[in-house]
C-alpha cells in the first residue's frame, strides 16, 4: 500500500518478571525518542536489522554487567553483539535456521572465538528447548 510518510521510528518494548524487582539504569534526562543511524542497506543481514547501538542502549539502561538479557526474535544477532560489548549474557531465540546461522557467524566474527553447537540430545533441563534451533554461546 502507498504511505505519504516514510517510517522514521519502530517501537521497541522491553519487560521484567511479574513480581520481580524493576531497575532503570539510564541517565535521568533520557527520552523515549533515540537518534540512532540506521543499518547500511547494502551491509544487512536481515531485513528488519536492527544497529549494535540501539541494542546497547538498551542493554545499559536496563541491565547490569552480568546480567542475563532476552531476545526472543534474536533476527541479525545485534542483542548478541551488545551484549557481548557490555559484558551481560545473551539469551536469544531465532526461529529461522538460516538466521541462527547469521547470529553465529556475526557473534564469531565480531568476537573472535568459535561458538559450540550444543546437540538437543546434550542439554540439561536448564537451557532452552530446541525450538527452530539453538545456539549456545559462551562468552
Amino acid at each position: 500500500t502507498r504511505k505519504d510518510f516514510m517510517g522514521a521510528f519502530e517501537i521497541c518494548f522491553y519487560g521484567w518478571k511479574e513480581g520481580a524487582g524493576h531497575n532503570y539504569y539510564g541517565p535521568n534526562n533520557a527520552t523515549d525518542l533515540w537518534h540512532v543511524k540506521k543499518v547500511n542497506p547494502q551491509s544487512m543481514v536481515h531485513l528488519t536489522e536492527k544497529p549494535v547501538e540501539l541494542a546497547v542502549r538498551s542493554i545499559q539502561y536496563s541491565s547490569l554487567p552480568g546480567q542475563n538479557v532476552l531476545d526472543l526474535f534474536g533476527g541479525s544477532g545485534s542483542t548478541l553483539i551488545g551484549c557481548e560489548q557490555t559484558g551481560r549474557r545473551a539469551f536469544l531465540m531465532e526461529l529461522d535456521q538460516a538466521y541462527c546461522d547469521v547470529i553465529v557467524q556475526r557473534w564469531e566474527q565480531f568476537s573472535g572465538r568459535k561458538a559450540e553447537r550444543v546437540s538437543a540430545a546434550a542439554r540439561t533441563e536448564t537451557t532452552p528447548t530446541e525450538v527452530g534451533a539453538v545456539a549456545e554461546v559462551q562468552a
